[in-house]
């Protein structure tokens, strides 16, 4: 996501209208078998991310994405692999830092997106997605942890109470017409992070946009037909877009351009998670499927970046229970009429 200066930030709080879904949290059952976000799970899944750097078309990248292509199919899930070709500054390249005279300033690599499918019982669609890359940084080792990775591990437990509440449920009549009857999709993006240190470097340096490059090649399958957006056949009701929700002074935003409808829905879920509705704008994953007009929330941490970036974004900064119980908004909010 672009960087945003923090006098504008501290300016936000003082002059913007907040509106804030604050509670006591229930307690919930660690058990595989319950429908409630696993605090172990989320752990296990944080080790997993937070193990090294895994840039975009990186060997750790394509290891991880392996690993969880196998727990959701394990889950029960339809899982997809869409791997797209796109353009980023080479590093090589000797304006760019780089000591190889003949190499060109852009070179060609390859991304893989994970789609993960769970079908629901009405012709529709809810897509929830998140990046799993880890920006590139050569001064240090960056795993990560809140950016990219706590939206990655929710992301995972999403799939296994998803699937725990479809089984649940087939045995009960439902009156149908929420969100959780549509079918849901887990979009893992690839390529969110900029290969260059600042976000537009691409654009200014060699004349290409380098990030976000995961959700505009999945935006870009989808098409506008007579029923609204489709993503192979179904209508898209919804884009959730995760990212930097784990930090354990966790503080999120739904930010400008979110849809207000679903914010207040989303608002509405009793929680303990701090997180309001905030006129700030983000660049992020959402952008992709804003300029296609499909109604989404964008939600972020944009509150604790003292580690962002940094080698200081590791699990020290993380609290699993923050993630635990934002999911377990999440799901109560799919529980909701559309």
């Amino acid at each position: 996501m672009s960087t945003l200066s923090r006098t504008l930030l501290a300016a936000l709080f003082s002059t913007s209208a907040f509106a804030c879904a604050c509670a006591t949290a229930s307690p919930f059952d660690e058990s595989k078998n319950k429908a409630d976000f696993s605090v172990e799970n989320i752990d296990q899944a944080m080790r997993r991310f937070t193990r090294a750097p895994h840039p975009m078309a990186s060997a750790e990248q394509k290891k991880l994405a392996q690993e969880i292509k196998a727990g959701l199919s394990k889950q029960g899930w339809q899982v997809q692999s869409q791997k797209f070709s796109t353009k980023i500054p080479n590093l090589a390249h000797v304006k760019l830092g780089g000591k190889d005279k003949n190499a060109t300033p852009v070179k060609e690599v390859e991304g893989e997106n994970i789609v993960a499918i769970s079908k629901g019982s009405e012709r529709c669609l809810i897509l929830i997605g998140g990046h799993y890359d880890t920006k590139i940084y050569q001064q240090f080792k960056f795993v990560g942890a809140n950016d990219g990775g706590s939206s990655t591990a929710a992301m995972q437990e999403l799939g296994r109470v998803i699937n725990v509440l479809r089984s649940q449920e087939k045995a009960a009549k439902q009156e149908g017409g929420r969100y959780l009857d549509c079918s849901i999709a887990l979009a893992f993006f690839d390529g969110e992070e900029a290969t260059l240190p600042e976000w537009s470097d691409g654009e200014r340096l060699v004349g290409i946009q380098d990030n976000i490059h995961g959700s505009r090649a999945l935006a870009a399958t989808m098409s506008r037909q007579f029923e609204g957006i489709l993503y192979q056949n179904l209508p898209v009701k919804a884009v959730l877009v995760l990212d930097m929700i784990g930090h354990k002074n966790q503080n999120l935003f739904i930010t400008t351009g979110s849809n207000q409808q679903l914010a207040q829905k989303f608002l509405g879920q009793k929680t303990s998670t701090k997180i309001f509705a905030a006129n700030i704008a983000i660049e992020d994953d959402h952008l992709p499927f804003a300029q296609l007009g499909i109604p989404l929330l964008h939600i972020i941490d944009w509150t604790n970046l003292s580690e962002w970036h940094t080698a200081q974004d590791t699990t020290a900064i993380i609290s699993n229970k923050n993630i635990a119980d934002f999911g377990d908004m999440l799901v109560r909010f799919l529980k909701q009429k559309r």
